[in-house]
């Protein structure tokens, strides 16, 4: 076939878009110049060959699909851009956002360009990297869908970073969201991990009602898992009464649907990265990072408020480990976390500090008896014996206390002062605390 066909394709010569000709069996009767430049061909190479020759085999049934619908001219079905990916000369894939329609002659004109897609996957990933929250990220996930079918309706539902349900989209889309009436179609597709393609008649009374009113006719909802919580992500597109068939969604869906995947696991992953940044993978309490990110924080300035630390270390752990091992070391400095914990307040954190030291954080103490109690506590927990398979272990525990209103001290020189009553404590005798001098003033 002439690989420079007659004068019915010139004006396709001028566009900066890649165009092909192809009959309806799918053979390429026209490639322009742009196409050539885009994949590294030559006419000669693709005018003659069947188009399906080009792309890549996990987009060919979509492709076929597509193609289908336009030589068919499928009632009630407009074919929009979609994306696929197409081999060059150097057998890279080449993504491309391409368009059908079909021509007087019989023949389908299909016209592609870089897509609208591409830009917002950039977006999302520049933001990613840039450190965003992944809750404000979620927020560009409608948009795949609204730049290709702009008049209709699509929301996306999911756990926001706080742990708090949320919502983004088009004003109406999640308005009705808002309805929490009981099978609502992103419920169900939330409950069962399938999608659920509703009509009207599939809806309860309130939400039929409001979404007729509103010109809309089927709504289609697409879960996506969430591996930070326990309950799914759903993206919802919804269709308007006399327009296209809900199909012309699937490819919005499809990239929407990848792309709030990729967010929620690159939430859960950042997550675990900080969490391990700020923990001890020992105890799985906060370290001494940890610990210091939420002393400096104590921001407290009312009158009679104190903030206590605890400086804990343990008496005879050594010899745990070079008697019984570090397997049984580790699991009495696990047990010695839970132990502490169970003996303070709701809003007393205990930290790992490293080896065999811990700190505790008493944020709100009315006065240093208030600290002076837990402290007891802490020692008479400590001093049962641990029990390991058949072995009884007996350890203890001194403790330095430092008492300060916020703002009095730095952290820095709160923690000093818990260290060196630390020290006291194990002069006086081991298994006992001890108060450092106060910096208070006059109460």
């Amino acid at each position: 076939m002439d690989a420079h066909p007659d004068g019915r394709f010139a004006a396709y010569e001028e566009l900066a878009d890649f165009v092909t000709v192809i009959d309806a069996g799918g053979t390429i009767v026209f490639a322009n110049s742009f196409a050539e430049r885009l994949l590294g061909l030559d006419r000669s190479a693709t005018v003659g060959h069947n188009i399906t020759e080009f792309l890549h085999p996990d987009d060919l049934e979509r492709a076929l699909r597509v193609m289908g619908m336009v030589v068919g001219q499928t009632m009630g079905v407009a074919v929009t851009p979609a994306v696929y990916r197409i081999a060059g000369a150097d057998g890279t894939w080449t993504a491309v956002e391409l368009n059908g329609s079909m021509l007087a002659s019989g023949l389908v004109a299909i016209v592609g360009r870089y897509s609208g897609d591409r830009e917002l996957q950039d977006e999302i990933m520049e933001r990613l990297i840039a450190g965003d929250a992944p809750t404000d990220v979620v927020e560009v996930i409608p948009h795949f869908g609204r730049w290709r079918h702009p008049e209709d309706h699509y929301a996306v539902f999911f756990t926001g970073d706080d742990g708090q349900r949320r919502s983004a989209g088009s004003r109406l889309a999640c308005a009705l969201g808002e309805m929490a009436e009981a099978g609502a179609p992103w419920q169900r597709a939330a409950a069962t991990g399938d999608d659920v393609l509703a009509g009207l008649d599939d809806m309860a009374l309130e939400l039929r009602s409001a979404a007729s009113a509103a010109g809309l006719s089927q709504c289609w909802a697409r879960p996506v898992e969430d591996p930070s919580s326990g309950q799914s992500a759903v993206i919802v597109a919804w269709g308007r009464a006399g327009g296209s068939s809900m199909e012309v969604h699937r490819y919005a869906l499809d990239t929407m649907a990848r792309l709030l995947a990729l967010i929620l696991r690159w939430r859960q992953q950042v997550t675990g990265l900080r969490k391990a940044a700020r923990h001890d993978p020992l105890t799985g309490l906060p370290n001494r990072t940890g610990f210091w990110e939420m002393l400096e924080s104590v921001g407290d300035k009312r009158e009679q408020v104190r903030v206590g630390v605890l400086y804990i270390d343990l008496d005879g752990f050594k010899a745990v480990n070079d008697q019984f091992g570090h397997r049984v070391g580790d699991f009495v400095l696990a047990e010695v976390g839970q132990r502490i914990t169970a003996v303070l307040r709701p809003r007393d954190v205990v930290a790992r500090l490293g080896g065999d030291e811990f700190a505790v954080l008493c944020p709100d103490l009315l006065d240093e008896e208030s600290a002076i109690a837990i402290a007891e506590r802490v020692v008479v927990s400590l001093q049962r014996p641990f029990l390991v398979g058949e072995a009884s272990i007996s350890i203890g525990a001194s403790v330095g206390i430092a008492v300060a209103r916020p703002g009095d001290l730095e952290a820095d020189d709160l923690v000093d002062a818990a260290d060196r009553a630390l020290y006291q404590a194990k002069e006086q005798g081991r298994g006992r605390w001890h108060l450092g001098p106060s910096r208070l003033g006059s109460s």
